[in-house]
């Protein structure tokens, strides 16, 4: 079947039209969608000692220790006495569904990270980069929602939660 020169000409302005954004979108989002599908990080699950409170601090890309490994599909981050850890994994790319816990042993207890005025005890989740050492990091506090205003804003500027 013959196409008519009107015809083709249709088909040419409908490809235009259409294919030249469906070619942008492909050029812009391409790259996210691959990141999205191919290198997707698991959430990660914090492990902080029973009892701590302050800020909590693990530094990335670290050479001659060990990555991180995995639980239940969440890359597990056990801090030290301190609240800190050192690695070689690289850093998360962002800490949507991390989950936290205080151990002791093989005990765990869930901390909430809830957030203001909700009885959250993790605050502050930021990755960072040292610039001295140009090392990748996350820090964020643990303790109660008090304790997290008095360290950030000592003079009570803020006000608090109305319970």
């Amino acid at each position: 079947m013959a196409m008519n020169g009107m015809t083709h000409k249709a088909f040419l302005v409908i490809g235009t039209v259409l294919g030249l954004p469906i070619l942008i979108a492909a050029v812009i989002l391409g790259p996210a969608a691959f990141d999205l599908l191919f290198h997707r990080q698991s959430p990660e699950r914090f492990l902080v000692p029973s009892g701590y409170q302050g800020w909590a601090k693990v530094v990335f890309r670290q050479k001659g220790t060990p990555p991180l490994p995995v639980e239940e599909g969440r890359t597990l981050l056990k801090l030290d006495e301190h609240a800190a850890l050192r690695t070689s994994s690289d850093p998360p790319s962002n800490h949507n569904k991390d989950d936290f816990f205080y151990y002791t042993g093989d005990r765990r207890t869930p901390l909430s990270n809830l957030g203001v005025c909700k009885g959250g005890m993790i605050w502050q989740i930021e990755t960072m980069v040292d610039e001295k050492v140009g090392a990748p990091f996350v820090r964020f506090y643990v303790g109660t929602e008090a304790q997290y205003r008095h360290e950030v804003d000592p003079d009570n500027r803020e006000p608090a939660c109305d319970h």
